[in-house]
């Protein structure tokens, strides 16, 4: 019996655009754009940020250390205000809401940057949840089968009673958590009526 729904945030509760439509917020150069991607987010730094290993001001640094000297005010522009293109899916919201109201426990699993996280922490989302891990206060990120089980022991869940929504289009992630008798399947991005399809799937009506 499912007890307990597993959200993750990134394109589940937070939309958020390609990366190439977000920067373009920023730039009307196509070419600029592009560069911006394998200056920013095909870095190292990036996946650092995600396991919390750099802070956000060095991550910055290094970025710009490594770019050409003209891009540097850009890359501090993309990372210190690409949140305010993100928004908060409301309909999902209202899917988790309506699942406490039913009894279930929320939990929250993502691998999100502390800028990020922070950036959105006083969300209406978060006061649903019985339990928060995010990758960067962990030193861990999904798929890694310990982020899972730092899930499952910290708050003292039994896999079998959880379902987890997560958008990863690699399968990694779901691979992990149904190894680990976690329930779910992958559902499509910023796609609110594919997570009720998804809860209907396991008999859980909204």
């Amino acid at each position: 019996m499912i007890k307990n729904i597993i959200f993750d945030l990134m394109n589940v509760i937070i939309k958020k655009d390609s990366n190439i439509k977000t920067i373009m917020h920023f730039t009307n150069d196509e070419k600029i754009a592009e560069d911006l991607i394998q200056y920013i987010f095909k870095t190292e730094e990036w996946k650092l940020l995600d396991l919390g290993n750099i802070s956000h001001e060095q991550a910055i640094k290094e970025m710009q250390r490594k770019a050409p000297k003209e891009y540097s005010r850009l890359i501090e522009e993309v990372m210190n205000h690409r949140c305010q293109y993100f928004t908060v899916n409301e309909e999902t919201v209202n899917i988790a809401r309506t699942l406490k109201e039913k009894g279930y426990h929320i939990y929250v699993l993502s691998n999100m940057a502390t800028f990020t996280y922070e950036y959105f922490q006083e969300i209406d989302f978060f006061k649903l949840c019985d339990g928060i891990i995010i990758s960067a206060y962990e030193h861990l990120v999904k798929p890694d089968e310990k982020i899972f089980k730092t899930l499952l022991n910290r708050y003292d869940l039994k896999p079998e009673e959880c379902l987890f929504i997560d958008d990863d289009d690699t399968g990694r992630s779901l691979e992990t958590a149904n190894r680990l008798e976690i329930l779910g399947r992958r559902v499509n991005p910023n796609d609110s009526q594919d997570v009720v399809t998804l809860l209907k799937e396991y008999k859980i009506e909204i």
